[in-house]
């Protein structure tokens, strides 16, 4: 089933549409590609387990299904005012996979990020973040950091299907850094 689920992953974030427009910012042309990569990785985990994860913003804000692993971008988000898209579950613990920009020092950035619920402390759940791709955002490529999910991508099919947290963040401990709280 691994081998299986990379080729189509491949195959669907090879369908990721140029929507860029030439007067978008960095921040816009990178959050419209991450945008239509979220719905294709979305549809393609509903697709092999037959759950589905949370989409934040949903899949009917970013986007509109037309079938065949097909998704057209909704026009009317303003992407450069998004900051960040999430998806994930929840089994015994939370788990989510996070694409955000930020500033950090004046210069724009952008990251991918595995955000995992470890433990409770005082009734409030503490999540600790494994770094799948980082880069400046005027050179952030979704193809490079769609790769570098690639390595973890059949540890999170195995915990959405078996419901059992166990397999993802053993993979994210042991392929990823850990880059905090």
């Amino acid at each position: 089933m691994t081998g299986d689920l990379l080729k189509s992953f491949e195959a669907d974030m090879s369908r990721i549409s140029q929507t860029e427009d030439k007067s978008d910012t960095p921040r816009e042309a990178v959050m419209k590609s991450l945008a239509h990569a979220y719905l294709l990785l979305w549809t393609r985990l509903a697709l092999e387990s037959g759950q589905r994860l949370t989409l934040a913003p949903s899949q009917f804000t970013l986007g509109t299904y037309e079938g065949q692993m097909r998704w057209a971008l909704n026009d009317g988000v303003d992407y450069k005012g998004i900051s960040q898209i999430s998806m994930g579950a929840t089994f015994r613990k939370k788990h989510c996979l996070v694409a955000e920009t930020y500033v950090v020092k004046g210069d724009e950035q952008g990251r991918v990020f595995f955000s995992l619920e470890e433990e409770k402390v005082k009734g409030r759940p503490i999540f600790v973040n494994y770094l799948v791709y980082e880069a400046p955002l005027a050179e952030f490529s979704v193809a490079a950091a769609m790769e570098a999910l690639k390595p973890v991508l059949p540890a999170w099919l195995e915990t959405i299907i078996s419901a059992d947290d166990k397999p993802l963040w053993s993979a994210c401990d042991g392929l990823l850094e850990c880059v905090g709280i």
